[in-house]
């Protein structure tokens, strides 16, 4: 597929953010705000899905919107196979609930959980966009 300049560069833009907000997941973790972990964790993913949508001009305005054009063009074409729908809704639930629940309590286990499942996903999702764009 070919890729326009101005495709490669918001897909650029969106997987550096992404990888720069996998990396605040990580320091939030080891400063024990398992929240905010959280939150960080989802939003790594969020913007890798952003930064493949851009490759076929594609975008939502809503999460799901954007979980759901990703996995009709990249989960189910096998561009990017090893990342499951269920995995990423999971971390979507888990901010949702850290942002927005009275009285939640993300434990660290759980925290843990969001920002290692975010690693595994932006380590997949950094060799499909290899193939993509030079990143």
């Amino acid at each position: 597929m070919a890729l326009t300049p101005e495709q490669k560069s918001l897909a650029v833009h969106r997987f550096q953010r992404a990888e720069d907000t996998l990396k605040e997941a990580k320091d939030e973790l080891s400063r024990k705000n398992f929240r905010l972990a959280v939150n960080r964790a989802y939003y790594s993913v969020f913007y890798a899905m952003r930064a493949f949508l851009a490759t076929v001009d594609k975008d939502s305005s809503k999460h799901s919107g954007v979980l759901s054009i990703f996995n009709q063009y990249f989960i189910n074409t096998g561009i990017v196979s090893d990342v499951s729908v269920k995995a990423i809704q999971s971390l979507m639930d888990m901010r949702h609930e850290g942002d927005y629940q009275d009285f939640i309590e993300i434990t660290e286990e759980e925290a843990k959980g969001s920002v290692e499942a975010a690693e595994m996903a932006i380590a997949v999702m950094r060799d499909a966009m290899k193939s993509l764009v030079e990143i």
